[in-house]
């Protein structure tokens, strides 16, 4: 049986395999043998190159959930206080590039087609509570991150496997990787204003111990034709070691800063600038997948093959921290501040074009426009409150990105 090669129209197990007796002129077998060779180049080439990207997403660093949004940083522009404050804030956010969200949780599906070569959807949860006095500040935060990317054949077999619509003569060649964690840190900031000629600005770096569990990490490389799935899948996890799973610890080093002169400033932030985790052990699996195998024994049976074939094993894994950065340039007019910004977050960049209407000294109102995930925020932030909503469409049903953050501060 030859496992790697097909040919539109043929079952991928009968490759190879020609009946003495087929009565075919020596053009037609020449053509049939070129069409097969020219199936066989292109799936063995997509295989090489998703071989080689799988090879180099091994050594990924692990994303954390974002620290603070973009918005934080345009309307927080913190500032050292005499008296204490404590704040409580909690963070929901959803985000695809292929469909609604809320199409996405339904069992069945109409008939979709990916219009984009980097599907991924993302969700992150996260609440925190914070303490800061004079230029110092201290919290604690607890929050779930997942990603999952892929490339367009990964997508569009998903979403016609859920419409039920999978096309038996197309080969489908899927790419995904996923990572998932629960996070918490215990986090400690230091502000610094300083003055140089004529520009002024804040300075403000911070140490975060990392600590995390319910870790998972992997990624598919393989073909789908006619309802079999043949492929390649790694991944590590720390689910399967018992009741004692050890948590992942490590260090992120984060900085931000904004320095104005006159009516401009500039804002740059770089969350987990240096960071890394550890685990002691984590469960590494390796694996063929294929969900059609059989063999025939010496007797002349027919026997199904497990569909998953590899190894486990149990290793240290160390891995680097993702940086999150953000750039911006802003101007200032009569009560509004407008801004220019870009950042990348869990590996995706945006652009930002935001306006910040300043009601009162410690009221302000906020209204952001993002490319190209063509989302908008509006928010609001007063003495004791603070409210953002994110979505990419009036509707919320037909939304691709949806999002909402609260917070509350006493004195």
């Amino acid at each position: 049986m030859n496992r790697k090669g097909c040919n539109p129209g043929e079952d991928l197990a009968s490759i190879g395999f020609k009946p003495r007796w087929a009565k075919s002129s020596p053009l037609v077998l020449m053509s049939s043998e070129l069409r097969k060779v020219g199936s066989c180049w292109r799936i063995g080439l997509s295989l090489f190159l998703n071989f080689c990207l799988a090879q180099g997403l091994k050594a990924q660093s692990v994303s954390l959930p974002p620290l603070s949004l973009t918005s934080d940083y345009f309307l927080g522009q913190q500032s050292s206080s005499s008296t204490l404050r404590f704040s409580h804030e909690r963070r929901y956010f959803w985000a695809n590039n292929v469909i609604a969200l809320r199409e996405g949780s339904r069992k069945t599906l109409p008939p979709y087609r990916v219009d984009t070569s980097q599907p991924f959807l993302s969700g992150d949860k996260f609440l925190r509570w914070q303490v800061r006095y004079r230029r110092w500040g201290f919290e604690f935060a607890e929050g779930t991150l997942s990603l999952l990317e892929g490339n367009r054949d990964a997508a569009q077999l998903w979403l016609d496997a859920k419409a039920g619509s999978a096309n038996s003569h197309r080969i489908y060649f899927p790419f995904a990787t996923e990572q998932k964690g629960h996070w918490r840190w215990f986090g400690l900031n230091y502000l610094v204003p300083f003055q140089l000629h004529r520009m002024e600005g804040k300075f403000v770096v911070g140490f975060r111990y990392l600590l995390c569990d319910r870790f998972r990490d992997g990624w598919f490389s393989g073909t789908y034709q006619n309802g079999r799935l043949l492929g390649e899948l790694e991944f590590v996890s720390s689910r399967g070691i018992g009741f004692n799973a050890p948590s992942g610890k490590g260090f992120a080093l984060d900085a931000a800063s904004m320095v104005g002169q006159g009516k401009w400033c500039v804002f740059l932030a770089v969350e987990g600038l240096v960071g890394e985790v550890r685990w002691k052990w984590l469960r590494k699996v390796s694996a063929f997948v294929d969900t059609n195998a059989f063999a025939q024994d010496p007797d002349g049976f027919i026997h199904s093959l497990p569909s998953l074939v590899g190894r486990e094993e149990y290793l240290e894994v160390k891995r680097p921290v993702d940086k999150q950065w953000l750039a911006g340039l802003g101007y200032s007019h009569l009560r509004w501040q407008w801004i220019l910004a870009r950042d990348e977050r869990v590996g995706k960049g945006n652009w930002h074009l935001s306006a910040i209407w300043s009601l009162r000294v410690d009221q302000k109102l906020y209204f952001d426009l993002q490319v190209p995930v063509r989302a908008v925020s509006l928010g609001y932030s007063g003495r004791n409150f603070e409210l953002l909503l994110a979505i990419s469409h009036p509707d919320p049903s037909k939304a691709l990105v949806l999002g909402l953050q609260a917070k509350l501060i006493t004195r």
